[in-house]
């Protein structure tokens, strides 16, 4: 527990941590006011999700951030030292980022709520459930390449690089179309930013997560475990 609680703070304890937040929390406002006062399409469902964009591309950087920060301070040595288990500090730091996913999620909800006081428009809980699914995944997704890369500048360009090159070969290349939404993560999560989420969609989503975040993650593991540290 005590592992976990000092990886939540080396989150949200440095400059960037809290410039990550401030600046989720601007621009979740600033997509639902916009929407709000300049868009035809004001509808409760449209607003929420465009408003949940931010949380989704920047939260993860908390993540992924979490991650690396060991190597990118030169902090590797002196926390595996402290704590020997290393699996123990992988694991604090999934629960860390995926604790962060949750309250940021829930903070970008309550500012968009906030805004949406005294509009008309139907609620759906099995929506907002989904949206703050796919924040977490998301989160995950750049926690593990945090983990599997070690480097922030290196995870963070793989990051948001690679999955966008493999989303534009997938749709323009025909022979991948079929298979592409079982392996694109961006893609088998879009249908969860609105309701009737169709059985054949959950499993392409589980998929594209198994090789977006769970390989990932096990390779990094397993390298992070075999190195050694200096």
């Amino acid at each position: 527990m005590n592992v976990f609680v000092v990886e939540l703070r080396k989150a949200v304890d440095t400059r960037a941590g809290v410039a990550l937040l401030v600046t989720i929390g601007v621009l979740v406002a600033a997509v639902a006011g916009l929407q709000l006062g300049f868009a035809s399409d004001r509808s409760w469902g449209s607003v929420v999700a465009n408003a949940q964009q931010p949380v989704s591309v920047l939260t993860p950087l908390l993540g992924l951030l979490l991650m690396t920060g060991e190597f990118s301070q030169r902090t590797a040595l002196t926390t595996f030292v402290l704590v020997p288990v290393r699996s123990r500090v992988v694991v604090a730091k999934f629960l860390a980022a995926s604790v962060l996913s949750v309250l940021v999620t829930v903070a970008g909800f309550g500012i968009t709520f906030v805004l949406l006081l005294g509009s008309s428009g139907e609620f759906s809980g099995s929506v907002v459930l989904q949206l703050a699914f796919v924040n977490w995944l998301t989160t995950m997704f750049g926690t593990s390449f945090g983990l599997l890369l070690w480097r922030s500048a290196p995870a963070i360009v793989v990051y948001y690089v690679v999955p966008f090159v493999w989303t534009f070969v997938g749709r323009i290349v025909p022979g991948l179309e079929p298979v592409s939404p079982w392996l694109d993560i961006g893609q088998s999560r879009t249908p969860l930013a609105g309701p009737g989420v169709e059985a054949v969609e959950w499993a392409q989503l589980g998929t594209s997560s198994l090789l977006w975040i769970a390989l990932p993650a096990a390779v990094g593991f397993l390298r992070l475990t075999r190195a050694d540290l200096s």
